[in-house]
Formats: C-alpha cells, sequence, structure tokens
C-alpha cells in the first residue's frame, strides 16, 4: 500500500525542508495562544489518586495542569516519567522497530546524476534483513536511501553544491549484544561511499566539506527513544491497529499519549495522524467536562 500510494500519489516535499512543518504548526498553535517553553526537559509526570496533575521539570520547577500530553517515546514516558512500572515491563519485551545510521554531508560540487530519491538494495536481502532484524548490528552489504534536497529546492544548498542524506537501515541497541556502534558506523560509511563510487559519484568523499552522523546512540541520547529505535515499536501485526498501546492511559485518563508507539502507528504522517486523533479525543472529553460545570482545562504537554 505504501509503494502503491507513493507512486499513484507523489510524496510531498515541504519547501525549506521538514522544519518548516514544525515551524508552520508552532505558528497556527501561537496564534490561537498556546505558549511554548522550550530547553525544559521534564523530569516527571506528576500523578495524585488517578489523575496527571501536571508535570515537574528537570529545575524542580511544577506545572500543573487539567490535562497533560506526552509525545515523547511513549516506553520511555512508562519507564521514566510514570510512577507505575508495570507497563513499562510489558512493553520492554515488545518488539521494536530498527534504527538507523544517518549520515548527513555537506557536499563543495553538485552530482548531476542524483535525482531527489535513490534506494540501493542490498545484493543480498535476506542477510541484509537478518543483520537489522535479528542479528541488530549492522551490514557487509547494506541496503540505503539517498536524498538529494537540492533537486527539488534549490535553497538547500549554495548555488554549485549539495546536501545530501543517507540512511542505513541497522538493528536497535541491545545489551546482550556486541555493538561497536563507531566501528559499524565507520564501515557502513566506507561500504555507501563504495557503493556510491560505483554509481558515479566517485569524488564523493573528498568533496565532503562538512559532516554530521547519527548513530542508535544518538537516537537514544538525544530524543529519548528507547533501545535507538527510530521508529519506536514495531509494526508486526500484533502491534497494529488495536492491540497498539492506546493513547489514553488506562488508568489515569486525563493524560494522553501521541507519537510514532502509540495509535495509529510510526511514520511522519501517521504520527501526525496520532496527533489529531489524540486532539479529538481529547476535545470530546472536554466536551463531557464542560457538561458537568467544569471550568475548561489547561494542558501540559511533556516531551
Amino acid at each position: 500500500l505504501l509503494q502503491y500510494s507513493e507512486l499513484a500519489n507523489g510524496v510531498w516535499y515541504p519547501m525549506g525542508g521538514l522544519a518548516r512543518v514544525i515551524e508552520a504548526l508552532v505558528n497556527i498553535a501561537q496564534k490561537w495562544g498556546v505558549r511554548f517553553q522550550y530547553n525544559s526537559p521534564v523530569r516527571r509526570i506528576d500523578i495524585s489518586n488517578r489523575r496527571a496533575t501536571g508535570v515537574t521539570l528537570a529545575n524542580g520547577r511544577q506545572i500543573q495542569a487539567d490535562i497533560v500530553v506526552a509525545n515523547a517515546d511513549l516506553p520511555y514516558v512508562y519507564r521514566q516519567l510514570l510512577p507505575d512500572k508495570s507497563v513499562a515491563d510489558r512493553l520492554e519485551d515488545k518488539r521494536y522497530s530498527c534504527s538507523a545510521l544517518m549520515f548527513y554531508w555537506g557536499v563543495d560540487k553538485v552530482y548531476p546524476q542524483l535525482q531527489p530519491h535513490h534506494l540501493f538494495f542490498a545484493g543480498d536481502i535476506r542477510q541484509n534483513y537478518k543483520d537489522v532484524t535479528a542479528d541488530l548490528t549492522g551490514s557487509d552489504d547494506p541496503s540505503f536511501y539517498l536524498h538529494a534536497p537540492g533537486r527539488l529546492d534549490p535553497s538547500m544548498a549554495p548555488e554549485g553544491q549539495e546536501t545530501l542524506t543517507v540512511v542505513v537501515p541497522v538493528g536497535h541497541l541491545d545489551d546482550d549484544k556486541s555493538q561497536n556502534w563507531s566501528a559499524i558506523q565507520n564501515q557502513t560509511r566506507r561500504i555507501v561511499l563504495r557503493r556510491l563510487a560505483k554509481f558515479g559519484l566517485v569524488d564523493l568523499e573528498e568533496h565532503i566539506k562538512f559532516e554530521i552522523g547519527y548513530t542508535p546512540l544518538d537516537w537514544q541520547a538525544r530524543f529519548n527513544l528507547v533501545k535507538g529505535a527510530s521508529h519506536g515499536l514495531s509494526h508486526n501485526l500484533l502491534q497494529m491497529g488495536y492491540f497498539r498501546p492506546h493513547n489514553r492511559h488506562a488508568r489515569y485518563r486525563n493524560l494522553y499519549f501521541v507519537g510514532a508507539s502509540t495509535h495509529p502507528g510510526t511514520g511522519l504522517p501517521t504520527v501526525l495522524v496520532s496527533a489529531r486523533l489524540t486532539t479529538e479525543r481529547i476535545l470530546e472529553d472536554v466536551v463531557a467536562v464542560q457538561a458537568t460545570a467544569k471550568p475548561g482545562p489547561k494542558v501540559a504537554l511533556s516531551q
């Protein structure tokens, strides 16, 4: 279904990059009176009896709220921000998605053979799949994706230059596995550059002027993604639809969730659908609360 929708309907690109989507949503929210508090990590979600009462920040400041929405990775919320660890233990046993090595390259040369999107497939797909999903490591023959946004949006690089993004699926973090991510990252980089050289980018490495790389350790440290799984909980049959963790807490009925690991699932468009569905559910609950003549809610976002 995904491949068909991409071929039949196309893939939409936001001019200026994905950050423009975030900026647009922030601007809309601010026009409606939403206040954003940045650089304020949440230490815990405060609970009293069977309700969330707000959040406590890392600096000790408490923010009270009638409704709390957590958009951090769901397993992280249950493990680190809530008092009851039983659900966190159950989530620990679920299947997690793969992770990814990311390479962001600024290149002082244009490669005219590149299109906006390229998929490079492993010669042995089955072995590559086993390396990533069973052995939880990198692959000697990886599949990977290359994005050249300058083909769609000239503002992505100075004239005569390129910005390139390479995404390589790898296994997620596992303490029971031997995972040297620095070595895996360096080896994968060499393999990718060799594959691209065969595609005609023979001098790419010498034209890379800056580089940023991410490993599963970065996904975990920077974004609190459990196991460094870049798509959260995986999308196997028993973790889809109704079987996926719901977007409202079973006990604390004013605590809601959005994101990849909750309903309906992973991927940027699906996560935005998650936000819409959670918003609709909150509005329905607010109407029910207002019907009992209680004052309108304040909302605290936990990230």
